[in-house]
């Protein structure tokens, strides 16, 4: 399950009505083309191979939704009651949440995702995510967008590099460590 913010959805182009406001009763027609840019952007890898989603479902959700909280809570939510077409929502304020389900083997054990949503931002746009290893572990993540593809369940081997390699542009991106080593 994810939530994406509906300013980050611009290219998909959702129904609108008035003044701005997103056409409800017409936002099902545009959530097959809006998955799609998502799962493109938000792209899931088996041992370097690129996932396909198999199902997905999706609804508009308010600002002041909490409903992802919780993975049960947001997985819930996208599945239950979708708003009232008389609701008012602006089309750059709220939240796209989506279900996105993939076919991976039992056995799977390089999972990685890459985020790629604006990659232009770089450290201003980050993704939250946990991930719910099969032996119920819970691991966090907090990604920059354009960094490239990260294990979700990685060797010792992967995480170490991983944690030289941001030391590294954590160093190189301020001035203040650089002239400190020089």
């Amino acid at each position: 399950v994810l939530r994406v913010p509906l300013e980050l959805m611009l290219n998909v182009d959702l129904p609108k009505r008035g003044n701005g406001y997103l056409d409800l009763a017409r936002v099902d027609e545009a959530v097959p083309r809006a998955l799609r840019a998502v799962a493109k952007d938000i792209e899931f890898l088996d041992a370097g191979h690129r996932l396909t989603p198999v199902h997905g479902e999706a609804r508009i959700a308010l600002p002041s939704d909490r409903s992802f909280e919780s993975f049960e809570q947001a997985l819930a939510a996208v599945r239950g009651e979708r708003l009232s077409v008389a609701t008012d929502v602006y089309w750059n304020q709220g939240y796209f949440d989506a279900l996105l389900e993939y076919d991976v083997d039992a056995d799977a054990q390089q999972l990685a995702i890459d985020f790629r949503v604006a990659p232009g931002l770089r450290e201003r746009l980050r993704l939250d995510l946990r991930y719910v290893t099969p032996a119920g572990d819970v691991r966090a993540y907090e990604l920059s967008t354009g960094s490239g593809p990260v294990a979700l369940d990685p060797r010792w081997h992967q995480a170490a590099w991983t944690f030289v390699m941001s030391g590294m542009r954590h160093i190189l991106g301020g001035m203040d460590h650089l002239l400190f080593l020089l």
